[in-house]
């Protein structure tokens, strides 16, 4: 028996020895490189938005570093049509675009230079074409983030409808229908779903949510209450935050979620609230009252989430009842403030923050070689189904998602008239 394990052993360490002489050792300028999460392309110095004027290839690798056998350069001329994030490029300019393509030995893998969804060589773009560009490098001469910084200019939103009571299986939908319509962004809907097969919705259910793995290509837009998700969705959901994704808050996201207190994650049911939101759940003004949104300071309608939006001096009354959120954060900037009506609360202030703002830089990237892209959160306690039969109320509840998202440029006064227009019958609450 010790004989026929010995001679096995060496038989498998000849197989293992032949195998190592004809295969070709990958090296690290072969290795396959993923591409970049959203979260981490938006850390480059450079997001814009261009149209490719000409492509050029040239032989060699052209300038800066590059991984790997660098075989072709790629140069686009491009015209800068939005400038998200850029230090000396606006609108207008023209400037040099350089990627990197690699020729790979026969037989082995890795990834063969800059690729996106582009009929180019390796994905890349062709004249005519419009990009989003993620890059890093000096005005005159651009390089991709590698190797996927060529993106469509889709923008995208998650919308996660997933709380029992205010019926956000439907005014979510409604919004995101809004949303896509004005031009702001492309949504993906995700709601609570059953943990056993997370493509049926399930209302009731605390602990899964359809679709995860789609969120994190955008923004989130967050309306959960009370859920325990489980690790695969809260991870789905969290780690683009952390990242320091774009977040719009609405209502019940102070209290998001509620794991058992001897769960490991019960630091989230409070902690979400107070991470990224600047309050977590305290205490509302009764079911029997309701809130009156008082008009905006001069100083705030300023702000591009009020822009073109008309409360008149005695306010709107809405049906949400107000919820008690101070003290906030410094940070945290109050654009509208709400007052009770009918409280059953006469023991505490009548007045509160219904909406604010905050941009902060993100937890996990504190501490880098260069400071992070700052978050935008915006924050409603807002969110009745009947709040969003109100236009005023759903304008606002777009140009929060347009500014969180840093697309309030694409809106005019005729998108947002096409917003306060649209047609909406609320359903009851449960």
């Amino acid at each position: 028996m010790r004989l026929d394990r010995h001679l096995t052993l060496a038989v498998a360490l000849l197989v293992a020895l032949l195998l190592s002489a004809v295969l070709p050792t990958p090296s690290s300028a072969c290795a396959e490189v993923p591409n970049q999460p959203m979260w981490s392309l938006r850390q480059s110095a450079f997001e814009l938005e261009v149209t490719v004027l000409s492509v050029e290839e040239k032989a060699g690798p052209g300038p800066g570093p590059g991984p790997g056998p660098q075989q072709t350069s790629v140069w686009h001329r491009v015209r800068v049509d939005h400038v998200v994030r850029s230090d000396g490029l606006k609108p207008g300019d023209e400037t040099a675009v350089v990627s990197k393509v690699s020729e790979l030995p026969a037989g082995t893998v890795g990834s063969r230079g800059q690729r996106g969804p582009f009929r180019g060589l390796n994905g890349l773009p062709v004249k005519g074409d419009r990009a989003r560009l993620f890059a890093n490098g000096t005005t005159k001469i651009l390089q991709p983030a590698f190797p996927n910084g060529w993106q469509t200019t889709d923008h995208w939103v998650s919308f996660i409808a997933a709380d029992d009571e205010y019926k956000s299986e439907v005014t979510m939908p409604f919004l995101a229908t809004l949303v896509e319509q004005s031009g702001i962004a492309r949504a993906t809907l995700h709601f609570a779903a059953d943990p056993e097969d997370p493509t049926k919705r399930d209302v009731s259910s605390k602990t899964a949510i359809s679709d995860a793995a789609m969120i994190g290509r955008g923004g989130e837009v967050v309306y959960m209450r009370f859920n325990r998700l489980c690790d695969r969705d809260r991870t789905a959901l969290l780690e683009p935050l952390d990242r320091g994704m774009p977040l719009v808050a609405f209502r019940t996201a102070t209290h998001a979620f509620a794991y058992p207190d001897d769960s490991p994650h019960a630091a989230l049911n409070a902690g979400f609230g107070e991470r990224f939101l600047g309050t977590p759940w305290r205490f509302h003004h009764g079911h029997s009252s309701k809130t009156r949104v008082l008009p905006p300071t001069d100083e705030a309608a300023k702000h591009p989430i009020l822009a073109g939006v008309r409360i008149p001096a005695e306010g709107i009354v809405v049906p949400s009842w107000l919820y008690h959120v101070e003290p906030l954060p410094a940070d945290c900037r109050v654009l509208l403030w709400g007052e009770a009506i009918d409280s059953e609360r006469k023991d505490a202030p009548q007045k509160q923050p219904v909406l604010w703002v905050r941009e902060q830089p993100p937890q996990e990237l504190r501490g880098g070689s260069s400071p992070p892209r700052l978050q935008r959160i915006a924050v409603t306690t807002l969110g009745h189904p009947g709040d969003f039969e109100i236009p005023e109320v759903r304008l606002v509840a777009a140009q929060m998602i347009a500014w969180a998202n840093e697309r309030t440029h694409v809106l005019d006064d005729a998108k947002r008239q096409a917003i306060r227009d649209a047609a909406f019958t609320a359903p009851p609450t449960r």
